[in-house]
């Protein structure tokens, strides 16, 4: 019933049409307005075109041709549609059917006794060759009627259907909707597209789509937009054989042929009955032939061996995401690849992306060797699993040492959070089973590089420029450069001045021994204390003897209150510079032991 509506649609339409130019031909429109010129859809259909007609439907060509223009157009007849198996009923079900219509039409009008020999380009992007000697297009007959004008152009019509030769790789993969996402991959590389879309004899696996997504799914990703280019760029070209368009007749049961991403880099062949395996995919679709070689599609994507490798360790998330080149890079550059991919380890990594690296003030591994990035990144590894309900709770404590393959970090896990280190926040904490849980151990994600301690408190306060604490430590004869572990609040240089003026003295060398001692002692707290361990309200006893200090957090800012009412309380201005024998935390005022 559909195929007879189809042909009566276009016979009717035809019918009405040739009417309506009989009628119109007898003179003007009744207002005097002369009757619209049939184009070249118009005298197609009044010509019997029916087949060519329902095709440009199908192929929503009308309007096109119903343009300005001019155009020339090969018009086959039904017979020579019937003849290639097309029919008005079942030009829906023909493949590449616009490519095919557009084969047929050359721009400009072109009548027969124009026609030169040659090769004239089509509205389809190749070429057809014309003889005009003979009157023949591609070697298919121009038979009458020809030179059939219209308003826009000019009909000849020919005894065959033109079949254009088939697209490039990258040409036949836009064809494909199912290949829409390796057209998208592709199209990120303008050099492989040049590669496949010239000449050449290629032979390429073509992943589908679901294999695409299927992929996405093993390395943890959302879209191909995700995968750092270089190594989606690296798996592409391990689709690609670059030196011979090898048919399913060419491949033979283990067989091995070296890819475009390196001769060492090679796929293997799997024949069982009519089964064909490129590694672990499936060839679906076989011998898909273009010109430029041939495309065999497959069920799955194909991974070089680094990359499979790499699968399911705890280098995955992160050499397969955008986001964590740096952290990549710096592992590759270390040396540490093999070590973190060991399949038979069990590691917890701490994985910083670009962010956490720029936050740590890391923007670039062009200054930094091998030598100077493997502690670091050792830094962040644990030798065993500990899953994010293993990490140990620190509420009723300050931050414990965690063992890492570099030393110790120090993790604080409360009603703050979890961090390390006091400035580092795990961001993802992963649970046994949970999406990062992978052979060889978990990944903890944070958002900013940990940078193992080198310098005591004494030193990182010379290093800041705390000039005034130093010479009263220096006249105290007190030693902060030992075991520890110490936390210090370093007043600024500003913060001792503003003292000495209040207590109108030139320096500490006016302050009796005992007095600075204490004043001293009272901003230094026995152990470790990170930013993340403060809470609001809390008292700490200081190396002082019997004193405490208060903290006040209010709106993010941390307030020490001190003993003497008539100073400034201090402020906390910088925190966590880990030491290797505390943290230095800074303040904008002296704190007072008792009331001066």
């Amino acid at each position: 019933m559909k195929m007879f509506n189809t042909y009566y649609k276009y016979a009717l339409t035809a019918v009405l049409l040739v009417s309506g130019l009989l009628l119109t031909s007898c003179g003007d429109d009744d207002d005097g307005t002369p009757p619209d010129e049939p184009d070249i859809v118009d005298v197609a259909i009044a010509n019997g075109y029916n087949t060519l007609a329902a095709a440009l439907t199908e192929a929503d060509l009308v309007d096109d041709l119903k343009g300005t223009g001019p155009f020339t157009v090969f018009a086959p007849t039904d017979e020579a549609f019937a003849a290639a198996g097309i029919t008005a009923s079942n030009v829906g079900d023909v493949e590449n059917l616009e490519a095919i219509l557009l084969y047929h039409v050359v721009s400009g009008k072109v009548m027969s006794s124009d026609l030169s020999s040659g090769m004239v380009e089509t509205l389809n992007g190749a070429s057809v060759t014309i003889d005009a000697s003979e009157l023949t297009v591609d070697d298919i007959d121009i038979v009458s009627p020809f030179d059939v004008e219209a308003s826009n152009g000019v009909i000849h019509t020919i005894d065959g259907v033109l079949m254009p030769p088939p697209p490039t790789i990258v040409g036949t993969a836009q064809a494909n909707s199912n290949l829409s996402m390796l057209v998208t991959a592709l199209t990120k590389y303008p050099d492989l597209v040049s590669l496949l879309d010239g000449e050449g004899s290629f032979t390429v696996f073509a992943p589908t789509n679901t294999a695409f997504e299927n992929l996405l799914d093993v390395i943890g990703q959302e879209s191909i937009d995700d995968v750092p280019e270089d190594v989606l760029k690296r798996v592409l070209q391990y689709h690609v054989i670059s030196s011979a368009a090898l048919m399913s007749t060419d491949l033979s049961d283990g067989q091995m042929a070296a890819t475009a991403l390196s001769a060492e880099d090679e796929i293997t062949v799997s024949i069982d009955g009519s089964n064909v395996m490129i590694n672990n995919a499936n060839v679906v679709t076989a011998d898909v032939e273009t010109s430029n070689g041939v495309m065999h599609v497959i069920d799955a994507v194909l991974v070089p061996e680094l990359e499979a490798s790499i699968v399911n360790t705890i280098v995955e998330p992160a050499y397969f995401n955008k986001s964590y080149s740096i952290l990549t890079a710096a592992v590759v550059k270390a040396n540490l690849l093999s070590t973190l991919i060991d399949g038979e380890a069990n590691y917890t990594l701490f994985a910083p992306n670009n962010a956490a690296f720029e936050a740590a003030g890391i923007t670039s591994l062009d200054e930094l060797s091998g030598e100077d990035l493997a502690p670091i990144l050792q830094y962040h590894v644990l030798g065993s699993e500990v899953f994010a309900e293993d990490l140990p709770s620190t509420a009723e404590s300050f931050a414990t040492a965690i063992t890492t393959l570099n030393g110790d970090f120090y993790l604080t896990n409360n009603s703050n959070g979890v961090f390390i280190n006091g400035n580092s926040q795990v961001t993802v904490a992963t649970s046994e089973g949970g999406a990062m849980d992978y052979d060889n151990g978990v990944v903890h994600g944070i958002n900013r590089t940990l940078m193992p301690a080198s310098m005591n408190v004494v030193e990182i306060a010379a290093a800041a420029g705390f000039t005034d604490l130093a010479a009263a430590l220096t006249e105290a004869d007190l030693d902060l450069t030992g075991n520890g572990p110490f936390t210090v609040f370093a007043p600024t240089n500003d913060a001792f001045q503003a003292l000495y003026t209040a207590l109108n003295v030139s320096g500490p060398a006016e302050i009796d021994d005992e007095t600075l001692e204490a004043v001293l002692l009272y901003h230094v707290i026995s152990g470790r204390v990170f930013s993340s361990d403060l809470m609001d309200g809390l008292e700490a006893g200081t190396l002082a003897d019997g004193t405490t200090i208060m903290l006040d957090i209010t709106d993010g800012t941390v307030t020490l209150e001190d003993k003497d009412p008539d100073f400034t309380d201090a402020t906390v201005t910088g925190t966590d510079e880990l030491a290797t024998n505390g943290v230095v935390h800074i303040i904008d005022a002296v704190l007072i032991p008792v009331d001066l």
